[in-house]
């Protein structure tokens, strides 16, 4: 009789298994549930989401499930086969978002060999969310293994018929998606921060959302034509009255750019045990200093290089330029030195040269020789990392070891102040504590770094103030370090999170500075872009500038900011992009075709415009 009623209960079990409606509730269940827990990955409650946005973001994943299913021409693989995908996505965003600052978006596929050389040198910790989340992912996992496996074979053709209904609806979907912008109306895809709009709309939302920004698509009103109109107002026969002095002499000119270099203290007030950037602070003599804006935070470095060394701005570019977009010669501030007198121009950073396509862009942009982590000793690491102190030895020795006449043009990325910031086993010889507040590790450690650097800093100017030949230094931090959300709540009052745009542009402002050791007019200036500093630099030297780096000089008048997350007028106001009927919108459009046809239309480049000779 047990075995009687047992074989019943199996055979109940057996037919709700194959009862379509059980799998359609299975199959939706599972959906809504992916979304859930990917979100919990982020720290993040899914229905605290609007409805709409819920819905989307169900959808998406809906739409990947049915096309597996379609495939499989089942439901069990293909839930357990999403399951694990969405499983390894919300695990490798937890990481890449605990040392970044956001997870992972589109363009970071293009990126894959920097981040895993990057990632090797990080400790990673977990949190209740991410076990939370792994434990639920573990457990839906399991429950797919109720569903049973295919029944039909793929010769039934009504069957057959189904799944390819099922796999034409997600395509026709996902190609909706793309096309149409019902779909992401109200979602932004490249927000000036992207932890904030994974947060805001979703994370699959947000990464398709951003994808659809991939690609560069010609502005509007854009032809050689007007690019030549634009350019021509600022060829140097056109510039009477306002003719550029030049050196006699060319200075040997040494451009840092020091990587997560910061004065945190544009953030709120920030008590320290001691000071932390007191040389900087002192340069006062034949100095031009401030604060610069910077398109990124807490990564991308090579995207504020590419700023400086082109002076084109990110606020038109999703991704990143050295991996998607410069695959050919193209004229920067380094040829234009070049075409000056500087003989060679010599690239620096002691890491991997692969780093970013690096050794395969820098030539590109003019670079003879490249420098990198072999060139340098391993002895007196900080950290893990080649120091400040060791890398400006390096340039001293360059400028040693040049030839008798020749100038030193040297462009140098440095190393020393990349985060991690947890480093627990390396000791500081006078390590800087924060007093007004209790700060982790992470924030002390940084500030630290930052006190090393100003005196590898104090220690260079030193070196060059006492060499005859006339020598600038251009030094400027590629963005500022993230760090935990504990700390921005002591200095800012909230969390980034909730951050408004005026805050976040304080979280992009980095200290520059021009010193030389000959007499230059003394400048403190409030807020430039990174993309206006190679004009600057080259007008202060006293070099030849280019039409396109003279419109940079005259734009950067009337804008005298403009990054990815926003721009200042004249008047100090900031804007957004979205402003249509800003009286600076023809500025822009103005920006954007220059740079477009200085970029994507290197067949119909109008070369003597970005470059300093007649020809």
């Amino acid at each position: 009789m047990w075995q009687l009623e047992g074989e019943r209960s199996e055979n109940r079990w057996q037919k709700l298994r194959y009862n379509i409606y059980f799998q359609i509730v299975f199959f939706l269940l599972v959906t809504l549930l992916e979304f859930v827990i990917l979100e919990i990955y982020f720290g993040v409650y899914a229905f605290d989401y609007e409805w709409k946005l819920v819905l989307k973001n169900v959808l998406i994943f809906g739409g990947v499930n049915l096309f597996l299913t379609g495939v499989f021409h089942s439901i069990k693989l293909p839930l357990l086969i999403s399951v694990a995908f969405f499983t390894f996505v919300g695990a490798a965003n937890y990481f890449v978002a605990a040392f970044r600052g956001y997870g992972i978006v589109f363009m970071d596929f293009y990126a894959v060999k920097t981040a895993a050389e990057v990632a090797g040198g990080y400790s990673y910790h977990v949190e209740w969310n991410f076990i939370a989340a792994l434990l639920l992912d573990i457990a839906l996992f399991g429950a797919c293994f109720l569903l049973p496996g295919r029944k039909h074979a793929y010769r039934h053709a009504k069957y057959t018929l189904v799944s390819m209904i099922g796999m034409a609806a997600s395509v026709f979907f996902f190609f909706w998606v793309d096309s149409d912008t019902i779909f992401f109306k109200d979602v932004s895809g490249l927000t000036w921060d992207h932890n904030i709009g994974m947060k805001d709309y979703g994370y699959v939302l947000y990464f398709l959302s951003n994808a659809g920004k991939a690609t560069v698509s010609e502005p509007a009103g854009y032809s050689v034509k007007k690019a030549d109109e634009i350019l021509s107002r600022y060829k140097e026969d056109n510039q009477k009255g306002s003719k550029q002095q030049i050196l006699k002499e060319l200075p040997n000119l040494i451009m840092i750019m020091n990587e997560s270099y910061a004065d945190l203290s544009v953030l709120g007030k920030i008590d320290t045990s001691q000071e932390v950037m007191p040389f900087y602070h002192s340069l006062k003599k034949n100095t031009i200093k401030g604060y610069a804006e910077s398109s990124v935070y807490g990564g991308y470095t090579a995207n504020s290089e590419f700023e400086f060394l082109t002076g084109c701005t990110k606020a038109f570019l999703p991704g990143n330029p050295y991996l998607q977009y410069i695959d050919d010669y193209i004229p920067s501030l380094i040829t234009n030195l070049k075409e000056q007198g500087y003989k060679e121009a010599i690239a620096m950073h002691p890491y991997n040269p692969s780093g970013y396509n690096r050794n395969r862009v820098y030539p590109l942009l003019g670079f003879d020789h490249f420098l990198s982590l072999e060139d340098f000793g391993q002895e007196n690491l900080v950290r893990s990392y080649v120091g400040d102190m060791e890398d400006y030895l390096k340039i001293e020795e360059l400028f040693e070891k040049k030839a008798s006449g020749s100038k030193l043009c040297l462009f140098n990325v440095t190393m020393q102040n990349h985060n991690p910031y947890d480093n627990v086993n390396y000791r500081f010889k006078d390590p800087i504590h924060i007093t007004n507040f209790s700060a982790d590790m992470t924030a002390n450690q940084y500030l630290s770094l930052i006190k090393m650097s100003d005196d590898a800093l104090e220690e260079l100017i030193s070196y060059f103030e006492g060499v005859k030949e006339p020598v600038m230094v251009v030094l400027f931090g590629d963005h500022q370090p993230h760090l935990k959300d504990s700390f921005y709540k002591e200095v800012t009052g909230s969390v980034p999170d909730v951050f408004s745009q005026e805050q976040v542009m304080k979280k992009h402002l980095v200290p520059f500075l021009i010193w030389a050791n000959y007499d230059i007019e003394e400048q403190e200036i409030e807020r430039i872009s990174l993309n206006y500093l190679p004009a600057l630099v080259l007008k202060t030297a006293g070099l030849k500038m280019s039409s396109f780096e003279r419109y940079l000089l005259d734009l950067q008048k009337k804008l005298p900011s403009i990054s990815a997350s926003g721009y200042y007028d004249e008047k100090g106001v900031l804007h957004e992009y979205s402003e249509e009927d800003s009286e600076y919108q023809e500025l822009l459009k103005e920006y954007k075709i220059i740079q477009y046809h200085y970029l994507f239309d290197e067949k119909n480049r109008l070369q003597y415009h970005f470059s300093v000779t007649d020809d």
